[in-house]
């Protein structure tokens, strides 16, 4: 596992893999236009599939190779740093949400349309959301950056061996994301041509496929990621910011449960508790530090 760490979360690992998901953004990008424009000339008959109902939905297939890169990201900074994962945590649900709000626009007949229109009414709560949830991330990386360095470092040392099981966690978990990846991959494709799923649990809609079994196996980490921590440091605020972090996952999680104002309400609320959480492990370490330094 550890070899397996090494080949794929590698620095150069990560810079290729930042080139191909590039090229296969603008491939994908233009490959879907090309579609719509072959259907909407009767080419081919793609007018069951609503992604190919309009050119604004060619953005899906960009952001999904996107999303995809900052999934890989996330599992990256897993063993370097629990907090900067949360963070890609955050990253990638703006993402879901910037990509539901152009989901929401190919909806509206703005040539007809009320102040009542629900859909007019969710692109207005979508767009709130992302103002708000990039606000909260831009506070989180300030948060982040006045953390005790010096601490930090020090734990780092002392728990060399903890990231070497963080590794081999974060190795096991890309290859259960590849599995359910291909899993979903299947499904949507054979929904789309037959219309019907392979699995019948799999019911899901564009903005949350795949997406609810990737944050299950996430908080499942997560938590075995915390328990190890607590053999290694019984640092009772260190144990709150994982925990915490947790929770943060947990209410991401369940927000591909429901829709509407509740759906955006439950990841504003796990921003705000992530936000609230490192704001007094910094404090703690703030203080922790000062109190070193005067003994």
């Amino acid at each position: 596992m550890n070899n397996l760490y090494d080949k794929i979360f590698s620095d150069k690992a990560r810079d290729v893999i930042q080139k191909i998901t590039v090229t296969l953004a603008i491939l994908g990008f233009i490959t879907h236009l090309i579609l719509i424009g072959l259907s909407s000339l009767s080419v081919l008959d793609l007018s069951e599939i609503d992604l190919f109902q309009n050119p604004i939905n060619a953005i899906y297939t960009p952001f999904s190779f996107i999303l995809i890169y900052e999934i890989y990201l996330l599992v990256f900074y897993i063993p370097r740093s629990f907090t900067t994962s949360l963070l890609k945590q955050f990253e990638i649900i703006s993402l879901i949400l910037i990509r539901r709000v152009f989901g929401d626009i190919t909806k509206i007949d703005f040539t007809n349309v009320s102040m009542g229109n629900n859909d007019l009414g969710n692109l207005f709560i979508d767009l709130a959301a992302v103002l708000i949830l990039a606000v909260a991330i831009l506070l989180f990386y300030k948060a982040k950056a006045k953390m005790a360095t010096n601490l930090e470092e020090i734990d780092i040392a002392i728990e060399k061996r903890f990231n070497l099981l963080k590794r081999f966690v974060s190795s096991l978990l890309i290859i259960i994301l590849a599995m359910i990846s291909l899993i979903h991959l299947a499904d949507f494709l054979f929904n789309s041509l037959y219309g019907y799923h392979i699995f019948h649990s799999m019911k899901n809609d564009l903005n949350s496929i795949f997406y609810k079994d990737f944050f299950t196996a996430l908080i499942l980490t997560d938590v075995l990621i915390l328990l190890m921590s607590y053999g290694f440091s019984q640092d009772y605020f260190k144990l709150l910011r994982n925990t915490g972090f947790v929770i943060a996952t947990i209410l991401i999680r369940l927000s591909f449960g429901v829709t509407g104002l509740l759906n955006i309400i439950l990841i504003l609320s796990s921003v705000i508790f992530g936000f609230v959480i490192l704001l007094i492990y910094t404090n703690y370490s703030r203080y922790s530090k000062e109190h070193i330094v005067e003994h």
